[in-house]
């Protein structure tokens, strides 16, 4: 999938409790009359609900409806195969567009990982292979492994594009199709030079967002709208004329600090399960999947994919993003004092 498209999310993991089928369903019809036809997904949304919602739609549509589906990454070559027949068949479809592992897990083995998706794409079960949050080390040596043409997805914003500069480089480099999620997320409300920008042409945060990334040809956004009007003027604008934003004069890093830990008083989570110390997070008895555990081991042997975000009181830190790699941290090295992460408003 090379052309440059915009994507419509489906993850719903942040609103379970009020989860309205027929009001989502609704959604990805009004998608497909404007035309907007490539869909993002996971086996794990809603426990493959959502997988099935889009199935029911491409089997009663003649559009060329494209799906991106994420997994969990086992290594398992039977299990792995098993999920993506079953995601097959919930999805109505003899093939998965591009097919990824969702997360990257420590222990992941390369050469089997590979072997699985040389295998699909051999099949046609697949058109293209993917990763999805996975760092710039591991991406480095999965392409030393695999030797065909992948596609990448992660998040990408203002706030935290200095810290995938690094990975940006790369995929321009080696002409990478790059799914983008949280386009808007943490928007730096302070910054003169953007606000100046959302003036001039009368845009919101999301619109100014989806436009930045309009700009590159290697970029493909990932919306997600419950909103009709929203959707409409959104597919507008990635298709308008480009706008020059000067990324230099950017300074989100200027918002990223050392926050002691013990300054962290309260911990946030879109899923809102949260763990209130070391000892709950390495027995993870909400079996939060990678677990803690599995966090630490591969953050000694990977780093941190992306940085934590921080909101500041007058006396304490909230923890409001990251809470999984926040605890994997902290079991990795018993001697941390600060931790690094973007203050947000």
């Amino acid at each position: 999938m090379t052309k440059k498209t915009i994507i419509f999310g489906t993850g719903q993991e942040d609103k379970k409790k009020k989860f309205n089928e027929k009001e989502f369903s609704k959604i990805i019809d009004f998608c497909i009359s404007k035309r907007l036809l490539t869909f993002d997904t996971s086996d794990n949304y809603l426990n493959g609900t959502i997988e099935k919602i889009l199935g029911s739609k491409i089997k009663r549509s003649n559009q060329n409806i494209k799906i991106i589906n994420k997994f969990r990454l086992i290594n398992d070559i039977k299990i792995l195969k098993n999920n993506l027949d079953k995601s097959l068949k919930n999805l109505n479809k003899d093939y998965i567009d591009v097919y990824m592992p969702h997360w990257p897990v420590f222990d992941f083995d390369m050469n089997l990982l590979s072997d699985f998706a040389n295998e699909s794409l051999e099949k046609g079960k697949i058109k293209k292979f993917g990763l999805s949050n996975f760092s710039l080390l591991m991406i480095k040596e999965f392409k030393k492994e695999f030797k065909k043409k992948f596609a990448l997805q992660f998040e990408l914003n203002f706030s935290i594009s200095f810290f995938y500069a690094n990975l940006l480089k790369f995929c321009k480099v080696n002409k990478i199709d790059t799914y983008c999620f949280h386009i808007a997320h943490n928007f730096p409300k302070k910054d003169l030079y953007l606000e100046n920008i959302k003036s001039k042409y009368n845009l919101n945060n999301y619109e100014l967002s989806l436009k930045w990334l309009s700009n590159y040809n290697f970029i493909n956004p990932i919306i997600s709208s419950s909103n009709k009007e929203n959707i409409t003027k959104n597919i507008d604008i990635f298709k308008g004329k480009k706008i020059n934003i000067n990324e230099k004069k950017i300074n989100s890093k200027k918002f990223y600090v050392d926050v002691n830990i013990n300054k962290i008083k309260k911990i946030y989570s879109r899923s809102d399960v949260i763990y209130k110390n070391i000892s709950e997070a390495k027995n993870n008895r909400f079996k939060l999947y990678p677990s803690p555990i599995d966090i630490s081991l591969e953050i000694k042997k990977y780093g941190l994919l992306k940085p934590f975000m921080f909101k500041k009181y007058k006396k304490f830190y909230s923890l409001m993003y990251g809470q999984a790699r926040y605890w994997g941290l902290l079991i990795s090295n018993k001697k941390i004092k600060t931790v690094k992460g973007l203050l947000i408003d």
